[in-house]
């Protein structure tokens, strides 16, 4: 009984300390590259839960006047007023803030970023994505506004 307590109790101490030194090894610096692989996994799991979260929820219905050229506008003006301080604007790449965060904030012209459908894309303007600096618009922007900027996105080369 007595050896099974103190196998146990060294157990618990040695666990605490290896965490304790893993802990010590961790970067949590913004400035500091992610590697290949950390990028690799970091994107491959954020596409997947993207796309189980705009599978599963109810997404409205596209508007009736989608992808008109005032469509397009209107998402441009929103777009300008809530993203460009991260996304940049004029297709021009992140502005120096966005290239600060991480994961670095996507350029929006990219084939990677034209991959994702319409509702996932909309999923993503409406919820955001948790832990990358991506905030969400509900209930600061209307479901037709948040379809405009899709819209915007859809028309950038």
């Amino acid at each position: 009984m007595r050896w099974g307590l103190l196998v146990a109790m060294f157990a618990v101490v040695f666990a605490i300390a290896g965490l304790y030194l893993l802990l010590l090894r961790v970067d949590l610096s913004a400035i500091q590259q992610p590697g290949r692989t950390g990028e690799y996994l970091r994107a491959k799991l954020t596409r997947a839960v993207i796309r189980r979260r705009a599978a599963r929820e109810e997404i409205p219905p596209v508007p009736g006047d989608r992808e008109t050229s005032m469509s397009i506008a209107g998402g441009k003006n929103l777009f300008d007023m809530d993203c460009a301080s991260c996304h940049g604007s004029d297709e021009k790449g992140p502005t120096p803030m966005g290239r600060g965060m991480l994961p670095r904030t996507a350029a929006l012209d990219s084939a990677n970023l034209q991959t994702y459908s319409d509702r996932e894309l909309f999923s993503i303007i409406r919820d955001g994505i948790r832990f990358t600096g991506m905030p969400g618009f509900f209930g600061t922007e209307t479901n037709e506004q948040i379809w405009d900027v899709v819209d915007y996105l859809r028309s950038l080369p």
